[in-house]
């Protein structure tokens, strides 16, 4: 059978998928449709049919990476609306499972050439609009609101918000270079992480009766 014609009904996905690949180990100036095409096993023009040029193609790519990583994050949200300690839990144990499951978007998302840094200041963090990190924060806020019974603003809550990104997204670092090794299920691992170190200091939390009411 014809490469090009088994391919037709899906090169475009497969083009995201393989463009992915050589955008992140290569970078923008020695990315092209050219290079893709034969990755994807068809000739040079095949590419055309779906992408002008290769900044269509990327722009493809950027959006198909950070709604894939977004959308799975608020199937998590979305699972657990009204339970914010199990959301955050939820939501950290699949961010890592994503990226070890996606190695390619994680270097896509974060050590690309198209990599996009979240804004910290002393005060407040934040990230361009949309993306993961903010629905990570929006989970976290919420939780954390939920702790304090909502006695202090979230321009407060900067270095919390960042410590508990920084456990999630560092063990899905350190298991994607091989850096630990864990003989259990290291989705496991970021549970007990979650539950048995951070919330667990939260769930000591005393605040003052009146701050209660």
């Amino acid at each position: 059978m014809d490469k090009e014609k088994y391919h037709h009904g899906n090169l475009k996905e497969e083009m995201i998928k393989k463009g992915i690949e050589l955008l992140t180990n290569s970078g923008y100036e020695d990315f092209s449709l050219r290079k893709v095409a034969k990755m994807c096993s068809v000739s040079h023009t095949a590419p055309y049919k779906h992408f002008k040029n290769k900044d269509e193609l990327i722009s493809a790519i950027i959006m198909e990476v950070s709604k894939s990583f977004e959308n799975s994050l608020n199937e998590i949200v979305n699972k657990y609306p009204s339970d914010p300690k199990k959301q955050l839990v939820e939501l950290g144990k699949q961010y890592v499972k994503f990226m070890i499951e996606n190695p390619d978007y994680f270097k896509f998302i974060f050590l690309s050439d198209f990599s996009k840094p979240v804004n910290i200041s002393k005060d407040d963090n934040s990230s361009y609009e949309g993306g993961a990190f903010q629905v990570f924060k929006a989970s976290a806020i919420n939780y954390l609101k939920s702790v304090y019974k909502n006695t202090i603003e979230e321009k407060d809550l900067s270095l919390d918000i960042l410590t508990m990104w920084s456990a999630v997204h560092g063990i899905s670092v350190l298991l994607l270079n091989n850096s630990i090794k864990y003989d259990g299920d290291c989705i496991d691992l970021v549970d007990k992480m979650l539950n048995e170190k951070i919330i667990k200091i939260y769930d000591t939390i005393k605040l003052p009766c009146d701050s209660c009411k």
